[in-house]
């Protein structure tokens, strides 16, 4: 049974052990918190239609893995001060956490922006298990991701086999994702 565990402000308050992990990067509002819901299969994450309310480091346990849920990068409206002190966070577990095993950035399926192209290019050249989840693929036509696959592909300048198109609304794709996710702890 998953559960929320704790937040964090910063890697003096993280939980320190072996336990694997995995965290969820995306733009504010993409989907994080919705998406871990449904992983969960219950309500563990706070979701809010107004961006940036994930403004710290988010634990969640899932039993022989967790899932950390970062605070949103881009277009928060917040100010400089708090953009900072978040864009701080998303970087400083990302480059210090040992526990990591994979990296999931979220991005909305029908928004792309630069931010999520800088995002990529950095996780790419930094984690070999770096995959991009298109979330909210419900609001998308059936036939739009077999059209653009090599576009997003290209563009996000990952393979295409990383892209993972995902509906939490409808659980399209979900069960694929959690068994990703356990191959990968396991595999690491």
């Amino acid at each position: 049974m998953a559960k929320f565990i704790k937040s964090s402000t910063d890697e003096t308050n993280w939980i320190h052990d072996t336990k694997k992990e995995i965290c969820f990067v995306g733009r504010s509002n993409v989907g994080k918190s919705t998406l871990i819901n449904t992983l969960a299969n219950e309500k563990i994450a706070k979701t809010s239609n107004t961006p940036g309310r994930t403004q710290l480091v988010n634990f969640f346990d899932f039993g022989k893995f967790r899932i950390i849920d970062l605070p949103g990068y881009g277009f928060a409206k917040v100010n400089k001060n708090l953009k900072k002190y978040l864009d701080n966070r998303i970087w400083e577990y990302l480059e210090k956490r040992e526990n990591l095993c994979a990296v999931f950035q979220i991005c909305d399926s029908s928004v792309i922006t630069e931010k999520d192209v800088e995002m990529a290019l950095f996780l790419s050249n930094n984690y070999h298990n770096h995959f991009i989840i298109l979330n909210k693929i419900d609001k998308q036509n059936k036939s739009f991701f077999d059209n653009n696959w090599r576009k997003i592909s290209e563009y996000l300048n990952v393979e295409k086999e990383k892209l993972i198109p995902i509906s939490s609304k409808n659980k399209i794709n979900i069960n694929y994702l959690k068994q990703l996710i356990e191959n990968t702890i396991k595999e690491s």
